[in-house]
């Protein structure tokens, strides 16, 4: 399709992992779209696998890496993006993930199509460690505003992260980057979105434009309490809109009790299947509280005891003979069972 020339910058936040992110370059290097640069965010530790060494001997005048001079976590590392020289758009792509030969010719020809549009997204395939396809995305409609989004969040039909999507780099600073107060960036991404559709609207192209993979984590300590911090971080979020407009009000009192009860139950059962050593003191019934508070703020209902297997987690979790019982049989079982 003719149209205008963008242009565009492939931000990839990287720590470690030299084959994955090699396989991420060659994937963007292979577009089909010559109009881009590829900036790689180092933390201090990225050549402990060679891999920054590996980048350097692709030879590739597009690629640009910012190497931190000291040691940065996560949070550190993805608030540099705000600071960085960009083109027009940008994009952050993990470095594991694989973008498509013609991503980037797709996402230009969206941009041309809705020039109005602040952000820009394709759908995309889950895959594995050895790229074998898990599954396909939740289908999406070509266009979305803020309200249609956040619905959609909110009942988990959508599938969100933080590849993928594509925006100008000067509606990104303005908004002071990724918002870096969320443990792990957890539902990050999330609030980034809906500010950015809030300018304008989500512009969709229905083909397959790019891989997310998943793979096994490989820490051994329970991120329970990160999940839950996140959570209350976004419903203070969720606060905050409910006050903007009458349409993301309504969305919010209709769908937030659901929203709030479903991620209760899944941090419920993922504090279940840990170690009470492990938890930092977090219990299902203290997890409860906490989300009432904010659920009070919000004046949506919050009634997470009235789901069965909520009360079942509870009663495991309380007897300690009964929770040992559930940890050897999950060592053996690993599908739900809740």
């Amino acid at each position: 399709m003719s149209g205008k020339t963008n242009h565009f910058s492939i931000i990839i936040p990287f720590k470690s992992g030299k084959t994955y992110l090699l396989d991420c370059l060659h994937s963007v290097i292979e577009q089909d779209y010559p109009h881009y640069n590829i900036i790689i965010l180092a933390d201090n530790t990225s050549n402990i696998d060679d891999a920054l060494d590996a980048v350097h001997a692709l030879q590739n005048s597009k690629i640009s890496i910012q190497a931190a001079e000291h040691n940065l976590d996560i949070l550190q590392n993805w608030g540099r993006i705000k600071d960085l020289t960009k083109n027009e758009y940008m994009t952050i792509l993990g470095y594991d993930d694989i973008l498509e030969k013609s991503f980037l010719s797709a996402i230009n020809d969206l941009i041309n199509q809705h020039p109005e549009a602040s952000l820009y997204h394709t759908h995309f395939n889950y895959i594995d460690s050895k790229n074998g396809l898990i599954k396909k995305c939740q289908p999406l409609p070509s266009r979305l505003n803020a309200s249609e989004y956040l619905e959609y969040a909110l009942n988990e039909t959508i599938d969100i992260m933080a590849t993928g999507y594509v925006f100008k780099s000067s509606d990104y600073d303005a908004l002071g980057g990724i918002p870096t107060h969320y443990p792990n960036l957890i539902y990050a991404d999330l609030q980034l979105w809906l500010d950015l559709i809030k300018i304008s609207y989500l512009a969709v192209d229905p083909s397959t434009q790019f891989s997310f993979r998943i793979h096994a984590s490989t820490t051994k300590t329970s991120k329970d309490k990160i999940l839950l911090d996140a959570f209350i971080l976004f419903l203070d979020y969720l606060n905050t809109l409910k006050k903007e407009s009458n349409a993301l009000e309504h969305i919010i009192q209709v769908n937030a009790q659901k929203f709030c009860e479903s991620t209760t139950k899944a941090i419920a059962h993922r504090l279940l299947r840990t170690q009470k050593e492990l938890r930092n003191g977090l219990s299902i019934d203290r997890m409860i509280e906490k989300i009432n508070v904010k659920c009070i703020s919000l004046e949506i209902p919050y009634e997470p005891l009235k789901i069965k297997s909520i009360r079942l987690a509870r009663t495991i979790e309380t007897y300690p003979i009964l929770n040992r019982i559930f940890l050897l049989f999950k060592k053996m079982y690993k599908k739900p069972v809740l």
